[in-house]
């Protein structure tokens, strides 16, 4: 026995020992003429048979590189250093080989020009400082594809049926062309209507915010993005598409864009008309067409400080309805040029839109008292809303010098709104009798005018580090409405029976203005090798006005109401100081500093003649540290802390009615909060594998919270307003894995979440803390050929909520839902695509009933032409026609269900053109 277990031990301590045995590549990279060594080199590692990446690594001081724990195989290594020719050389390893390159002599790339012509293919995949490079001709897809369909190829990047981009586990949020902007940087319209053979490379990597790039100090903001690089010979060209769809009655989806590109020419019209709750592939593209972004100096009304980006993808004069049955129009154009050699360029987007909506809602609504009384509420409303409007927004760019520029951004838009609604509301008691009822129409109209603007100028110096920025912003802004509101409300005694009638009709007439200047200066400058400085300063001043007129139009004469009208001036005064400190090293860097706001503003009451005036510092410290473990890994932690003062509307001490049963009265004593926001992210991606995993976890609490205080009376009438006070406190983490299989064509993922909060509100006098936890998990796997397209998203959700005062159930709530997609190429360049979505709401505590349904959609197309550019669709939405307007939430002490307007299931017949092409004809290699 002693015998066979000593011949175990040796046989396994001989397996690992071979296991053990892996190969490895040293070496040293050095300037031939200067005969120094050149630290940091990029070195890769690529199998020779399928390019795929093996490893990579830099050399260090000495130049010196070691590539470890390698397999048995046929590699190419290749060495890159800026100015410097690749050195490329094969090499087959054992897995006992310990391959010494010795010094390894870069050349001058002029110097080897001026010599010999080399003519070499380009690696399918190669890194490029930090920028990953695929080689578009090294990934098979069929004849006319699209862009989004090389990007299925590409290993780390994925696309879902809706194009949205991921890339090593992140959302793509801009897509370039050739560096720029192409119509825009949004993703869906360069990926859908460019061609994939246009293509010469795709290049991935992480952008950094704006003045991260010009101050050189990490701001902890980097944007996943993608750059497609088109061939010689695909620069110059036009695009266009028409897409109609209609089920030839009420229902339809039409859309049209044209557009050319020459150069650094890019011009587009567009338009479209839908009737649908899906909006067409133009408008989804075509909407996000915008001005160039810059960060706004932004100090509110509040007078908190608050940075944030204008032109975003949220723009101010898009709405899109949760729900209801709409009726929307767009129209715009687009134009972008540089001139004068790239030094001058201009950008010019037009908007204009009317969309509508017309809503049916029901709401039902269960809510536990601290006195144990359970109030049962009940309402319906019939909404018909209308939003339309225009806006232009510009850029004029102009390149002083090599290291300074002028930048001229503005934003003009007026928009219009007009709403009409009827609603009924009730209350109930337990045993069933009535508390109130409450039946109000409104209609009203309303218009507003924005303006915005930045003058920026910019300088880096001949010192590297140091950089000067000067913005100007004027802004205006000026608004109207007019509402006409009726109120018939019955309030019942403890036995049910009518006790008084309520009535009340009232005219409403509201106007405000606002109109600031600011200014800011950021200077950065390298004060030694690791340290980096940056100072800013920021000024702005606003002036704003806000007029509430309410009129009884009860009776022959409407008279005004003193008590619920107001007529305020604001005037706000903000000085805003930066300083931060920036220490590098290698791969890691660390920033911290201090952001200080000191207001004075003063509220005057025109009608009351009273001055409430106020004064406070608002500090926003903050505190990033990046660590890049290798090419692939990367870990942050971060901190941030900022004040929020109270609002206006928070402050104004005037009772505010727009239903007799719901008041709200401002506190002008609040105080404002301050918020600790802390986090921890990693992210990790092996190419060599094709897997990433990211993980990251955030903690915040606040001080002196705003919060809601309510007073709810036997009639369920409610008076509320806004108090201080603390505990409130959130915890959200996530945990994301992802792996792909090349050869099998999959990938699978798998994304864990949890989300914390614990909240303060008062209700009569008594405190009510509210816990509200929701876990999510989700599940992928992809398959994809040229041939067939398959994907399975499962995902859960479990939510408790508990309440201080009491609960109506145990909180709890459970959903699971799960995503089924297919796609299949049949003969005669015709497509099938079928999709579930399987949505399963199980009974619990506060609702007995099973809500699950079944959203099976289908369509079949084919194409036809030489090219492809004409497609006939035949769409199948909601076969089973099991699609609901439903809602439901369960929360401690408050549980409800809402209905909603929707489109019940519908055919269309769709026609899309889609002509793409290019200027110049592709030349004849010789």
């Amino acid at each position: 026995m002693l015998k066979k277990i000593l011949s175990f031990i040796l046989l396994t301590i001989s397996v690992f020992t071979v296991s053990a045995q892996k190969a490895s590549i040293k070496g040293f990279v050095a300037d031939t003429l200067e005969k120094k060594k050149l630290e940091y080199s990029s070195i890769l590692l690529i199998r020779s048979s399928d390019s795929i990446l093996v490893k990579t690594t830099r050399s260090d001081k000495n130049g010196k590189f070691d590539l470890k724990n390698l397999s048995k195989g046929d590699y190419k290594i290749l060495i890159s250093y800026p100015k410097m020719a690749d050195y490329i050389r094969n090499l087959r390893l054992s897995d006992t080989s310990n391959i010494d390159l010795g010094n390894i002599n870069m050349e001058l790339k002029s110097k080897v020009l001026n010599e010999v012509v080399i003519q070499a293919t380009k690696n399918a995949v190669r890194m490029k400082g930090d920028t990953l490079v695929f080689q578009a001709d090294s990934f098979a897809v069929r004849t006319n594809a699209n862009v989004q369909e090389l990007l299925k190829r590409l290993p780390g990047i994925d696309v879902d049926k809706n194009g949205v981009i991921k890339a090593q586990g992140k959302m793509v949020k801009t897509v370039l062309v050739d560096g720029d902007e192409f119509f825009g940087d949004d993703p869906l319209l360069a990926t859908k209507y460019l061609k994939a053979n246009a293509v010469d490379e795709i290049q991935v990597y992480d952008k950094k915010s704006k003045n991260s790039d010009l101050t050189g100090i990490d701001d902890g903001i980097k944007n996943k993005t993608i750059n497609i690089k088109l061939k010689e010979n695909a620069k110059n060209g036009y695009l266009s598409t028409i897409d109609l769809n209609s089920n030839m009655e009420n229902l339809g989806d039409y859309g049209g864009m044209m557009g050319i590109f020459k150069n650094k020419l890019k011009a587009a019209i567009y338009g479209n008309y839908s009737s649908l709750n899906n909006e067409s592939r133009i408008n989804n593209s075509m909407r996000k067409l915008k001005g160039e972004e810059y960060d706004l100096i932004e100090v509110g009304d509040d007078g908190s400080s608050i940075m944030y980006v204008s032109g975003g993808d949220d723009d101010d004069d898009y709405i899109s309805a949760s729900g209801g049955l709409p009726n929307n129009l767009s129209l715009g154009a687009y134009y972008a040029d540089k001139f004068s050699d790239n030094k001058m360029g201009i950008k010019l987007n037009f908007k204009s839109f009317d969309n509508n909506n017309v809503n049916h809602t029901t709401t039902n609504a269960q809510e536990l008292l601290p006195n144990e009384t359970k109030f049962f509420s009940a309402g319906k409303t019939d909404n018909n809303s209308s939003i339309a409007g225009e806006s232009l927004k510009g850029t004029y760019n102009y390149t002083l010098d090599p290291q300074s520029n002028l930048k001229i951004s503005f934003g003009l838009s007026k928009n219009r709104n007009e709403s009409n609604s009827v609603s009924a509301n009730e209350t109930r008691t337990g045993n069933g009798f009535f508390i109130s009822k409450n039946n109000q129409e409104n209609a009203g109209h309303g218009n507003s005018e924005i303006f915005n603007g930045n003058i920026n100028w910019s300088k880096r110096f001949n010192k590297k580090g140091r950089t000067l920025s000067i913005d100007l912003q004027p802004q205006s802004q000026t608004s109207k409405s007019t509402e006409n509101s009726s109120n018939l409300t019955n309030y019942f005694d403890s036995n049910g029976n009518l006790d008084r009638v309520e009535d009340t009709d009232l005219r409403k007439k509201n106007s405000g203005n606002q109109n600031s200047i600011g200014t800011r200066i950021n200077y950065t400058d390298r004060i030694s090798k690791r340290w980096t400085l940056e100072a800013g300063y920021s000024f702005k001043t606003i002036s704003s006005g806000s007029n509430r007129m309410v009129f009884d139009n009860i009776g022959d004469n409407a008279k005004k109401i003193d008590s619920l009208s107001n007529n305020f001036k604001f005037i706000n005064f903000s000085n805003v100081g930066k300083m931060i400190l920036q220490y590098s090293y290698d791969n890691f860097s660390i920033s911290s500093g201090l952001e200080a706001t000191q207001t004075n503003f003063e509220l005057k009451d025109v009608d009351k003649q009273t001055d409430f005036q106020r004064s406070y510092l608002n500090l926003s410290p903050r505190t990033n540290i990046y660590y890049k473990v290798n090419a692939g890994t990367t870990l942050a932690i971060n901190y941030n802390g900022y004040m929020q003062q109270p609002s206006i509307d928070q402050l104004q001490p005037v009772r505010q009615i727009n239903n007799p049963l719901y008041q709200v009265i401002g506190n002008s004593a609040l105080r404002p909060s301050f918020t600790n926001s802390f986090g921890l992210s990693y992210n990790s991606f092996q190419f060599k594998s094709d897997q990433y995993i990211s993980a990251y976890f955030n903690y915040g609490f606040t001080n002196n919270a705003i919060v809601s205080t309510e007073l709810v009376d036997e009639f369920n009438k409610r008076i509320s307003s806004f108090i201080n006070v603390g505990g409130n406190n959130s915890i959200s983490g996530n945990l994301s894995y992802s792996k792909g299989f090349s050869k099998s064509h999959l990938r699978f993922g798998v994304d864990l979440g949890i989300n914390r909060s614990n909240t303060i509100a008062i209700i009569n006098a008594t405190q009510n803390k509210t816990a509200s936890t929701q876990y999510n998990l989700r599940g992928s796997l992809n398959y994809y050929t040229q041939k067939i397209e398959f994907s399975y998203i499962p995902s859960a959700s479990l939510m408790t909520g508990k309440s201080s005062i009491g609960e109506i159930n145990d909180g709890r709530s459970v959903t699971h839902n799960h995503e089924i997609s297919g796609t299949v190429q049949l003969p005669f360049k015709t497509e099938f695509n079928t999709s579930f979505s399987l949505s399963f709401r199980p009974a619990n505590a506060a609702f007995g009933q099973d809500i699950n349904t079944a959203i099976w959609n289908s369509y079949l197309s084919t194409k036809v032409l030489k090219s492809e550019a004409l497609e006939i669709k035949l769409s199948v939405t909601d076969i089973l026609n099991q699609k609901i307007g439903y809602n439901r939430f369960v929360g401690g002490n408050v549980t409800s269900e809402d209905t909603f307007s929707y489109i019940p299931r519908y055919v269309l017949i769709g026609l899309n053109w889609n002509l793409s092409g290019n200027f110049i004809k592709k030349t004849t290699e010789k």
